[in-house]
């Protein structure tokens, strides 16, 4: 939810039930001034009706209204209780009971008792606290209306430029650093935001640019030692006068070179991805590429007794360099090879403009969201360099494709979008 949305409700939420107990508090102050007023009318009716018996010359019945419901009666014994009391009558026009307002009270005079019956309806008063409920009933929901209208307004004008400075950190990309600057904007609060945001993003960027060029100047001034090292190394390999031991310890050299050069070699290729240095992009089939390094790899795929499932009853054809295309595929089969289960399978589907590569295997130990990160790595990949998803994001990315990755059935499924 916004922080405006939010910010409303809450102002809503504490308003509304303040708004109803005004609401309530008002209509029973208001039902109680008018049902005053009904009894005062009745008073005033009662002292007249005491009048009329004192005018009488001898004691009889009164019938003060068409319905005789208004009278006034002698009686000798009154037990009927006196005082005011809601009731109901029926009314000729409406053709219906409506509220009513009776008076019951008891005057002597002369020795004589006489019991007043004095009604009043309270109709009118009744449509005027329905127009009173019905007003307050469209102020809420004018007032409700309202919020939504000043929600809307508010992000549209006094949040836009917030939102706008949030779509740019969504979209931001340190490779494209130059194109995510925050503008200055009228509000003083958002234009600190875009400031401090400037600031902290040309740092990041700067940060970033310095251990771009280390890494680039190192992985290419190890070259030379690296081959050096590996020259020597196989020479003395081939000498006649190593003992066995010194033999295992050498191979152990040789194959720590071999990774270091190896990882050298992924480093190189990384920084030549992002300085975007494959320019030569020609139409590619993915359907023959895919065919290609699977037989390249069958010999492989039976020392492991991996199965494969080769699904590519639709071809892909996307513009980009052959030779990154071929890096991205093998990357992505020989992670589903490196991470599969002994007598495990290997399934590739190709449709749609999306390629699925799945393998069996144990779930993952690390986050899914760290797979592409440089150097992070499955416990179970000892051997990985864990550069080669990496290598696999920063090609997609050059592209513009999309990578998901996703385990289920006790498959690892990496999904790769062309559109």
């Amino acid at each position: 939810m916004k922080l405006i949305s939010k910010t409303l409700n809450y102002y809503l939420l504490v308003s509304l039930p303040l708004l109803i107990i005004a609401g309530l508090l008002s209509y029973f102050l208001i039902n109680s001034e008018l049902k005053d007023g009904t009894d005062e009318t009745l008073m005033n009716e009662k002292v007249n009706a005491e009048r009329l018996i004192q005018s009488l010359k001898e004691p009889k019945t009164i019938y003060l209204s068409s319905d005789s419901l208004e009278n006034i009666i002698p009686c000798a014994e009154c037990k009927l209780k006196s005082g005011f009391i809601d009731t109901a009558i029926y009314n000729s026009v409406e053709k219906e009971n409506v509220g009513a307002r009776m008076l019951r009270s008891y005057y002597t005079f002369e020795q004589n008792t006489y019991q007043i019956t004095l009604i009043k309806t309270t109709m009118e008063e009744e449509e005027l606290l329905e127009g009173i409920l019905a007003t307050f009933a469209l102020i809420v929901g004018f007032l409700i209306v309202s919020f939504v209208i000043v929600n809307w307004l508010l992000s549209k004008t006094l949040w836009k430029p917030f939102y706008s400075t949030l779509s740019k950190l969504n979209k931001y990309e340190i490779q494209n650093h130059e194109q995510h600057h925050f503008n200055e904007v009228n509000t003083l609060e958002f234009n600190q935001l875009n400031i401090a945001l400037n600031k902290m993003m040309d740092k990041i960027y700067s940060d970033y640019q310095e251990q771009k060029e280390f890494t680039e100047n190192a992985s290419h001034e190890m070259q030379t030692p690296l081959a050096v090292i590996k020259a020597n190394l196989s020479l003395l390999m081939q000498s006649d006068n190593l003992k066995e031991d010194e033999m295992n310890r050498l191979q152990i050299i040789e194959n720590t070179i071999k990774k270091l050069a190896s990882l050298n070699k992924a480093l190189i290729l990384l920084s030549k991805i992002e300085n975007n240095q494959f320019k030569e992009n020609e139409s590619i089939s993915i359907k023959q590429f895919i065919s290609k390094i699977a037989d390249n790899y069958i010999d492989l795929f039976q020392s492991k007794n991996i199965g494969l499932e080769l699904n590519l009853s639709e071809d892909v054809i996307v513009k980009m360099n052959p030779t990154l295309a071929e890096i991205l595929l093998t990357n992505l089969i020989q992670n589903a090879i490196r991470h599969n289960d002994e007598k495990g399978k290997i399934i590739i589907e190709l449709k749609q403009n999306q390629l699925t590569i799945s393998n069996s295997g144990k779930p993952l130990t690390i986050p899914k969201d760290h797979l592409f990160i440089r150097f992070k790595k499955n416990d179970a990949s000892k051997d990985s360099l864990g550069l080669g998803l990496s290598i696999v994001n920063g090609i997609a990315k050059t592209y513009g494709f999309k990578i998901n990755y996703d385990y289920s059935s006790s498959l690892h499924h990496f999904q790769v979008n062309f559109n």
